[in-house]
């Protein structure tokens, strides 16, 4: 009898979990959790990582190995622990239903929800943060700050403007259209070419969105309005800038400074211009290079990008190369689709090179042309190939290096060997030149 009791009682209770013990089916994949990001402070003192979920919300923990010390952050994630182990920084999504909703939705822009930045200071609870956050950046080998760039505030709507511009469009809609009746077709294009530099003349004119310098040992901070790009040298000394038009300035020009962290000096290196790429500086920041196009209008069917030099102690950039550089091939320029770059001595500047295009002839309608796409068999590539790569070969460039030692310029790279490997970190006598030019077949 005691026996058929307690197998009763077991059978019961067996039913009972049963029944409480959730079905492993397609809904319980979202909360299974994985270890995404994980790092390690210089020190070894300090462990950061995220905890993941298929979906949902994740977690930022930070602990000390001995677990005495641990603090977790809901939504904290691309975390960074300071060189000297001091500070993590990292940044905080918005919750995930709100991502989801915004998706739903279709917002974009202003209108979807911004990551936040926080910085904590390793063994201690307190957390700073700023909302509405872009982008951070630190020295890669430097510590005690960090450069962090905000969203762009949404513009302010006046109701009355905005009613009293309608009516301006309207009025214009109703002028175009009258005159496009009277008007032949060529007109017309012309007119929508004319539209089409406006809008690149715009796009040129863009404006930035306020960064913030910050001492991590201070708490301190500097402004800066209107920032396009940023970048730290390797080494903690500089700081270097692009600054956009200000929008409340017709007059304001796009500049490039340059700021010394230690000697809290600001350089201005350039002032004016359409353009700026390619930024790159030596480890220490005391050598600055980039390309620009400063001096096109834009209608201009032709642009020109120039290579830029500074160097600590000049009162500005000055130009290095352009298209008419000794030791250019005939047909070549500076491009801007490439990347700049400086040897780890410094002693060398490799920048990239191509083919100039020939202008577009504004004279002729697009309408109007016949296209005809032609294939040999003896081509490197079959038309298909030719066709897909064809956005890829118009703006494939080739190395070239500028020697300082000498003050000489010589292009490596060329369509016949496209590939240079460089050696010694750009500082080596051989170089290793990689082609399949005439092979391809």
């Amino acid at each position: 009898m005691k026996n058929l009791c307690l197998f009763i009682l077991v059978f019961f209770i067996s039913g009972f979990l049963f029944a409480q013990k959730k079905p492993l089916d397609h809904s319980v994949y979202n909360s299974w959790q994985s270890i995404g990001e994980k790092m390690i402070s210089n020190n070894g003192n300090w462990v950061v990582y995220t905890i993941d979920v298929q979906e949902g919300d994740n977690e930022l923990v930070i602990q000390s190995p001995d677990a005495k010390y641990k603090k977790t952050v809901p939504r904290g994630y691309n975390a960074l622990i300071t060189e000297d182990s001091r500070f993590v920084i990292f940044k905080i999504k918005p919750f995930y239903a709100a991502i989801r909703e915004a998706e739903i939705k279709k917002k974009n822009g202003d209108e979807k929800p911004n990551d936040s930045l926080a910085i904590i200071e390793l063994g201690k609870e307190e957390i700073w943060k700023v909302a509405a956050i872009k982008s951070f950046k630190t020295p890669e080998d430097g510590e005690g700050w960090v450069a962090y760039q905000l969203e762009k505030k949404p513009a302010k709507t006046d109701l009355k403007k905005t009613t009293d511009s309608l009516q301006h469009v309207i009025d214009s809609l109703k002028n175009i259209i009258s005159t496009t009746q009277r008007d032949n077709r060529r007109n017309k294009d012309e007119m929508n070419e004319d539209f089409a530099e406006d809008e690149k003349q715009d796009a040129s004119n863009e404006s930035g969105s306020d960064l913030f310098l910050r001492n991590l040992l201070t708490g301190t901070e500097k402004k800066y309005s209107n920032v396009l790009e940023y970048y730290f040298s390797k080494q903690t000394s500089k700081l270097l800038l692009e600054i956009g038009n200000d929008p409340k300035d017709s007059l304001s020009k796009k500049k490039i400074i340059l700021y010394d962290l230690i000697a809290d000096v600001t350089d201005t290196l350039s002032r004016g211009g359409n353009e700026f790429k390619n930024f790159a500086m030596t480890e220490d920041g005391s050598q600055v290079a980039y390309v620009a196009e400063r001096e096109s209008k834009p209608k201009d069917l032709q642009k020109f990008y120039k290579l830029w030099y500074y160097k600590s102690g000049m009162d500005s950039a000055t130009m290095l190369a352009d298209k008419n550089a000794v030791g250019l091939r005939v047909g070549m320029t500076i491009s801007e689709n490439g990347t700049t770059s400086f040897s780890k001595t410094g002693e060398r500047l490799f920048f990239s090179v191509s083919p100039i295009q020939p202008p577009k002839d504004t004279s002729l309608v697009d309408i109007d042309l016949v296209k005809l796409d032609i294939w040999h068999y003896k081509d490197d590539y079959l038309q298909t190939v030719q066709l897909k790569r064809l956005q890829e070969d118009l703006k494939r460039t080739y190395l070239a290096v500028y020697d300082f030692e000498n003050n000489s310029l010589r292009q490596l790279g060329s369509e016949e060997l496209p590939q240079i490997i460089q050696t010694d970190e750009g500082d080596g006598d051989t170089f290793i030149g990689v082609t399949d030019f005439g092979k391809r077949i």
